[in-house]
């Protein structure tokens, strides 16, 4: 259900029928049974049905409702927390809402605030508006239970639950917008989303915004073709979405109850939402004031995920997101360039036949080929001592020599060695391969100076966050092109130049994947 930060959430379709109360109750109970799910959402009026129709004025009808979940509550097995949707009765009027479950109780009552009354909608028929509530508890079952605007809270795990109901997501300032400024970080929403054409892409556009721009995650479920009983065919779209990406979609038809299940990454939400300058901005703006309404999220220990975690998360894995971000470098550059005066529009960069080295070379001729200057301008310099293998050195030559761009080969040892004596230094430790690396900066320096141009850097943003750089040594540069590129997209990005742009240079650029990762600093026994 929980662990570490990561709660597990289902959206689920239920195999129900318009009007039978007593069969859609065994149905969602059965749901909840297959599930280890820490919250599930369960469809808009999900123990009646939503296309229940006039039979919503039947009193009776509506009090075997209320009494179905008096029901569920009481015989559920299921350990964490449930969101059903009922129509409810409240002196006389009757509201659409969200009854949110723990256990053995009720948490509270949320009803819809926008009433949808056009096309094939007719809900101010039968149920009233929540904006036009007068009260905020409701007794029910021996229970005084909230009602109205409510926020859930595991105040310990950091976790804040909101709720909204179906046509109150499409409005231009949902009630979850709200609750996001309240603190809300998940959204649950309970649906009856008639379909047609075009309309999952719709839907689908404003659960991602929603998620994106309240900075948390967003639980979307339908109905399905189950309340599909006269002209109109519902939905059974599940959607995930956190902070603007799709985390999990189904919009099959299935003739059975279904669920969409995904880990969501709280600790994740709530980091993002705490460097979000804008949202910090908005915090105070909210509208309306929210109780929190406490909740428990159950530990578990054995957490099972839904799926693997990718290794790789900052590795784009389409093809045509790689090309964008190879463009983006390669622009990127070239308007660096063109900002330079045009006396002084060359690029030095230190080659070491390593990963970063490459990359920056590839962008550095994509960036002079884009503004029609020659590739010599691109001075390209390797800088052996001891420890450089005699693989990276013909690497680093051979690749300059196959792009055309001026290649230069500046040993330092000798220099490494008269600089270390000076000081007075023998061991072969991090003052040893620090010199190397700050010899090579002076060296690039001065070449920039000569050459009227610019060093391009070269390392990337995991050795950045790392601290994985020698200071005042290859921590300068005038640019440095990777540093906003962690080390697998490093790689990434080589392998698709590898297959795209610089096909010629296949099995040079291979050698340098395949190479081991080093800075060749120390000699190897």
């Amino acid at each position: 259900m929980y662990h570490q930060g990561f709660l597990k959430v289902a959206a689920a379709t239920p195999a129900i029928t318009a009007g039978d109360i007593s069969g859609n109750l065994d149905v969602i109970r059965d749901v909840l049974s297959t599930t280890d799910a820490a919250i599930v959402v369960f469809p808009e009026l999900s123990i009646t049905g939503y296309t229940a129709s006039d039979l919503f004025y039947q009193a009776s009808f509506v009090r075997q409702a209320k009494d179905a979940l008096k029901t569920l509550v009481e015989t559920t097995a299921y350990q964490g927390v449930f969101i059903v949707g009922l129509p409810l009765d409240v002196d006389g009027i009757l509201y659409n809402v969200a009854a949110v479950c723990m256990k053995d109780r009720i948490l509270g009552l949320v009803p819809k605030h926008y009433l949808p009354n056009n096309h094939e909608f007719y809900e101010m028929r039968w149920f009233t508006s929540a904006n036009q509530a007068t009260f905020d508890t409701v007794s029910m079952f021996g229970q005084e239970i909230p009602f109205g605007h409510l926020i859930f809270e595991d105040e310990d795990k950091d976790i804040r639950v909101a709720v909204e109901i179906c046509q109150d997501l499409w409005i231009a300032y949902s009630p979850a917008d709200d609750m996001s400024l309240a603190g809300a970080n998940v959204v649950f929403n309970l649906s009856a989303s008639t379909e047609h054409i075009g309309k999952p892409m719709q839907r689908r556009h404003v659960v991602l915004d929603h998620s994106r721009k309240q900075m948390g995650a967003y639980v979307y479920t339908s109905s399905g073709q189950f309340e599909s009983t006269s002209e109109i065919v519902f939905s059974a779209h599940k959607i995930i979405a956190v902070q603007g990406e799709l985390m999990r979609e189904s919009l099959d038809f299935h003739q059975t109850s279904a669920l969409v299940v995904a880990d969501l990454d709280m600790d994740m939400i709530n980091f993002q939402k705490r460097q979000d300058t804008t949202y910090r901005s908005m915090k105070g703006m909210q509208r309306q004031t929210y109780r929190r309404v406490s909740m428990t999220i159950k530990e578990t220990p054995q957490y099972a995920f839904e799926s693997v975690l990718d290794k790789y998360p900052f590795v784009p894995k389409k093809t045509s997101d790689l090309e964008y971000a190879a463009t983006l470098q390669a622009q990127a550059l070239a308007r660096r360039i063109m900002t330079m005066p045009t006396s002084s529009r060359n690029i030095i960069i230190g080659i070491s036949g390593g990963l970063d080295s490459t990359l920056a070379l590839l962008v550095a001729v994509m960036a002079v080929d884009l503004l029609g200057h020659k590739r010599t301008s691109v001075i390209g310099v390797t800088m052996p001592s001891k420890p450089t293998t005699d693989q990276s050195l013909a690497r680093a030559q051979d690749m300059m020599a196959a792009l055309g761009v001026t290649a230069m080969t500046i040993p330092i040892q000798a220099s490494v060695d008269v600089h270390l004596d000076d000081i007075g230094h023998k061991a072969k430790d991090v003052t040893y391969e620090n010199a190397q690396a700050r010899m090579r900066t002076m060296i690039l320096m001065d070449l920039s100076n000569k050459h009227h141009g610019f060093v391009l850097g070269t390392g990337d943003m995991s050795e950045i966050a790392l601290g994985w750089m020698t200071y005042n040594g290859d921590q300068m540069s005038m640019y440095g092109i990777n540093a906003g590129v962690p080390k697998t997209l490093v790689k990434a990005l080589i392998r698709h130049h590898a297959a795209h742009g610089f096909k010629a240079l296949q099995a040079l650029l291979n050698a340098v994947l395949d190479a081991p990762i080093s800075p060749e600093l120390l000699e190897t026994k």
